[in-house]
């Protein structure tokens, strides 16, 4: 990559402040640092000395930069995502976010999300993603808000899916806790299960039989899929003779 002017702004900050320092801004919709307004080179320098996780969306295509506790936002869009406007980031939830950088602009006014879904493409895959974050307004040196803007955000997709996941076992204990029979259990604790399709896309609920002295496993319950569908099936041999191939190997579980 071209070589640029290792400028104070750059001083410090780790890997992303290494990787600035070498970075080729003139591809940017940036230009080289020595044209850089005196607003961006302070919220830079700011961004790289703090430990928080800082974003920074500059100008009117709101182009990214970012420090190293900010990183792990991206995933593999790291390296990549860096100079580049923040709608080729992040298309996939532009719709969530690009009106909240609007607001800011247009009103010059922050704003703050709380535990905020943001199914995200970082991995190669759609994941499930949640954050506390803020866009705060960055003034030029008339006071406009049209120079930037601040972001700083915290994941918090493990603490709200974890809190999730525990209320749903909380759930299932407490529905089940009273019932009388196998099959009264069984269609509760699918109806409970079935409230949650983010954490239990679909749940085949069986109990083993042996009447006639055939051992058997019948479908006693189900969440998440339709009735019918091959994956469903309604009784299924536990003879391991027989019932090696089945779907669903219960034969094995039994």
């Amino acid at each position: 990559m071209q070589q640029v002017e290792v400028t104070p702004i750059f001083s410090g900050g780790g890997e992303m402040g290494a990787l600035m320092r070498t970075f080729d801004w003139a591809a940017t919709p940036l230009d080289t640092p020595d044209h850089w307004p005196q607003s961006l080179r302070s919220a830079l320098s700011i961004c790289l000395g703090s430990r928080y996780p800082i974003g920074i969306y500059w100008g009117p295509e709101l182009v990214l930069l970012y420090k190293d506790a900010w990183r792990p936002i991206l995933g593999n869009k790291h390296r990549w995502a860096l100079g580049r406007p923040a709608r080729e980031v992040w298309p996939e939830v532009w719709d969530t976010i690009g009106p909240l950088f609007e607001h800011v602009l247009i009103t010059g006014e922050a704003t703050w999300s709380e535990d905020q879904l943001l199914p995200i493409n970082r991995h190669g895959y759609t994941e499930e993603c949640y954050f506390n974050y803020t866009f705060s307004p960055i003034r030029g040196q008339g006071g406009a808000v049209d120079d930037g803007i601040f972001n700083a955000v915290i994941e918090t997709t493990y603490r709200v899916i974890g809190e999730r996941r525990t209320h749903l076992l909380h759930e299932l204990a407490d529905c089940t806790s009273t019932v009388r029979t196998a099959e009264e259990a069984c269609l509760l604790a699918a109806e409970t299960l079935g409230q949650e399709p983010c954490d239990v896309p679909f749940c085949l609920l069986y109990l083993l039989k042996s009447e006639g002295g055939e051992p058997h496993a019948q479908l006693a319950a189900s969440a998440g899929l339709a009735a019918h569908v091959p994956a469903a099936l309604a009784l299924v041999a536990c003879d391991d003779a027989r019932d090696a191939h089945a779907p669903l190997l219960l034969a094995r579980v039994a």
